[in-house]
């Protein structure tokens, strides 16, 4: 499990005895009590990350016999096949793919507002297709982009590192955005004003995109542009190629220029299923692990965020309307921060 893995799972851990324990102690039947009585709320994939999330908490603490209950505890709408009132809450739609347009919308209102880190995340997602929790740790050496997996277990069976070679004009614009985006915290804010930001565009949609809609965007472009299935796998961060399908199908019309993995021979890593074993360790590149620790340099980050420029679709801007311009409504952490250009 890694570094970020653990982090996620302390602070869903601190959420939950926050808000269903309140203030009790976190004793071992009050967590599975509470964490059964909550699974009707819940997708079950959630409320097992949640469970498994409880159990890392109380494992840390010193609690293994708590560790091991929570980890016994099943889900009580799978378990029997619930239906009715206590079926399994309906999946949230996720928008798999971006019509030009509506990204050329999205990027002028937060060009409009001044809001760099969620233009940044935008770009990011766009070109890299890495997953949210993964854009901080993001490496740029050279013409490569080294992303290190999230998904990433001991043994290697899930998630994988990649390095990947982008189009000289989508490597800047990455370069460019990645200081916005790698501040701590900064990845839930962008996500909360990305769904305003759709839903305030589009009132009459029943859903609007998120971060992922652009990494779905990318695995259907890569597709479509007749990649191997083992380097499309590599290049999303999977172990297998049996993830590929999650993306849309060759039909899917490229759009422009697609990352390529920069080692060919790292991609022979990738398997064809599931349950095949893992060809060789997933370990983060070298060159990743001595280059991250800059990227948590805040005064670098400072510097960095003071001297970059993030590009502008100037033709959107102009179809802004003026009497906008003083409706920030909160999406700025800074209030200095105006339209660049």
């Amino acid at each position: 499990m890694n570094e970020a893995t653990q982090a996620s799972y302390r602070k869903l851990a601190a959420h939950f005895y926050a808000t269903h324990l309140k203030g009790e102690q976190a004793t071992p039947k009050r967590i599975t009590d509470a964490l059964t009585g909550i699974a009707v709320k819940h997708r079950p994939d959630y409320w097992r990350r949640l469970r498994n999330a409880l159990a890392f908490d109380q494992q840390e603490k010193g609690y293994k016999d708590a560790a091991i209950r929570i980890n016994g505890t099943k889900n009580p709408l799978t378990r029997n096949g619930a239906s009715g009132a206590e079926a399994v809450p309906a999946k949230q739609k996720r928008i798999k793919r971006i019509d030009q347009k509506d990204e050329d919308k999205l990027l002028a209102a937060f060009v409009e507002n001044g809001d760099r880190e969620s233009y940044g995340a935008v770009i990011v997602a766009k070109y890299t297709g890495a997953r949210p929790v993964e854009f901080r740790n993001i490496v740029v050496l050279g013409d490569r982009v080294v992303i290190e997996g999230a998904k990433k277990n001991e043994d290697g069976t899930r998630g994988a590192d990649r390095e990947i070679v982008l189009d000289p004009r989508a490597l800047d614009l990455v370069k460019a955005s990645l200081p916005y985006v790698q501040v701590e915290g900064v990845i839930g804010r962008v996500q909360d004003r990305i769904s305003a930001a759709g839903r305030r565009l589009w009132p009459q949609r029943k859903a609007v995109p998120s971060l992922y809609s652009w990494r779905h965007q990318l695995g259907s472009d890569l597709k479509a542009s007749g990649l191997d299935r083992t380097e499309i796998g590599y290049i999303m961060g999977h172990q297998s190629t049996a993830s590929v399908d999650r993306y849309g199908n060759r039909k899917t019309s490229g759009n422009g220029k697609v990352p390529r993995a920069a080692d060919p021979k790292a991609v022979e890593n990738v398997r064809e299923l599931h349950s095949q074993p893992p060809v060789a360790a997933s370990a983060a590149p070298a060159n990743a692990r001595v280059a991250a620790p800059d990227l948590s340099n805040p005064a670098a980050l400072v510097e960095k965020m003071q001297t970059a420029s993030l590009p502008v679709n100037h033709k959107a801007i102009e179809r802004l309307s003026k009497a906008k311009s003083g409706e920030r409504q909160g999406l700025s952490r800074d209030n200095d921060l105006k339209p660049w250009g």
